[in-house]
């Protein structure tokens, strides 16, 4: 498959640290390296996943310790930057897709400065997106706004209120079905962002979702998203016979640092007959 047309002749191995903006980093080595993003890989496996993820942004780093790591060597040395850009992640999720993801900070060298983090940034506009690409008609509705990419990750500020959603009693903390809705957004959003034209039909199959603690209703959220559709760098429209094309999201909901929640989500496309 084609590098990304911006990086023709790199490899995803890099010389130095300090070449990206996330190294990916072999779990034994990462005492003897300095980056601000370091991320550690077990193998190949792990390491194909974060680097269709973070795309032109990440590289392997093995430093002179390439002979202890042959076959992350001969990987990295073998693949182009921008891995499988062009096409889906054929693939079913990593067993560990969460855990993986959670490996990447949302705070980083690309989204800083572009979306808000901490109680402190709670004074930044939130500038929603299109309700279009949420299919809906009202932007009061519209829970995302910030939108950015990182790689093939797509990362949005929340907003924790919405008309939509009356309960019974003031709280604290987000309710399970506005973050529920908030995921729900987010891979809609994702899935036109890397390329579902607006008239096509889009069915949500499955949906799983775990709560590892209260998201507060105080403090800036972010929701991150990675779509199995297809990998964000593709110039070529999409094209279908009619059939029907299964996809699967994988989404988080972070706050101050911490992934809350987690799951995937399933789905189906198919062109809408004219």
């Amino acid at each position: 498959m084609d590098s990304d047309s911006s990086h023709p002749d790199r490899r995803v191995r890099v010389a130095s640290p300090e070449a990206v903006s996330f190294l990916l980093v072999p779990e034994p080595l990462l005492p003897e390296v300095e980056h601000p993003c370091r991320i550690p890989v077990k193998n190949v496996e792990e390491a194909e996943f974060l680097a269709a993820a973070l795309q032109e942004h990440c590289g392997l780093y093995l430093g002179t310790r390439a002979a202890d790591f042959p076959e992350l060597a001969q990987w990295g040395d073998a693949t182009p930057v921008g891995v499988r850009v062009g096409g889906p992640w054929k693939k079913d999720p990593p067993e560990n897709v969460s855990e993986l993801l959670a490996r990447i900070p949302v705070r980083n060298a690309v989204s800083e400065g572009r979306q808000s983090f901490s109680e402190a940034e709670q004074a930044r506009p939130l500038e929603r997106i299109d309700p279009v690409l949420v299919h809906k008609r009202d932007p009061a509705n519209v829970l995302l706004a910030n939108a950015c990419r990182v790689g093939a990750l797509h990362q949005f500020n929340a907003f924790t209120e919405s008309p939509e959603f009356v309960f019974d009693h003031p709280s604290g903390h987000v309710q399970g079905m506005l973050l529920t809705e908030l995921a729900r957004q987010a891979a809609i959003a994702a899935i036109h962002g890397v390329g579902l034209p607006l008239d096509w039909t889009l069915i949500l199959t499955r949906l799983t979702l775990e709560f590892r603690r209260f998201v507060r209703n105080d403090v800036p959220v972010v929701i991150r998203t990675f779509t199995s559709f297809r990998l964000p760098e593709w110039s070529e429209p999409v094209r279908s016979d009619g059939r029907r094309n299964r996809m699967w999201i994988a989404v988080q909901g972070w706050q101050e640092g911490t992934c809350c929640y987690s799951g995937l989500i399933g789905a189906v496309s198919a062109k809408e007959a004219s």
